[in-house]
């Protein structure tokens, strides 16, 4: 089974006087959002920042989770520790 690529794409949206919203675009469908891309929107920062700590978490399988459970962050071993992923941000 081909491996696919799994991009995420964060979009910050201004409002103006400084508000903004903040998307994040996930391009791994699952059965949960019925096969497609997911989007979601976060009206401020706090809730943006609430729900990419949520997001990274659940993409963690139950061996990601003993791995980091055991192991303090070593900047060394970046390469291999689960807690990184890559977002792109979007801005104009």
């Amino acid at each position: 089974r081909e491996k696919r690529e799994h991009v995420i794409s964060i979009l910050k949206i201004p409002l103006g006087n400084g508000a903004c919203y903040f998307d994040l675009i996930d391009s791994l469908p699952t059965r949960k959002t019925g096969g497609m891309a997911c989007r979601t929107r976060c009206k401020d920062r706090s809730s943006f920042e609430t729900m990419l700590g949520w997001y990274a978490c659940s993409k963690f399988t139950e061996g990601q989770c003993d791995f980091i459970d055991s192991n303090q962050w070593n900047d060394g071993m970046c390469d291999f520790d689960p807690r990184v992923f890559q977002g792109f941000v979007w801005a104009e």
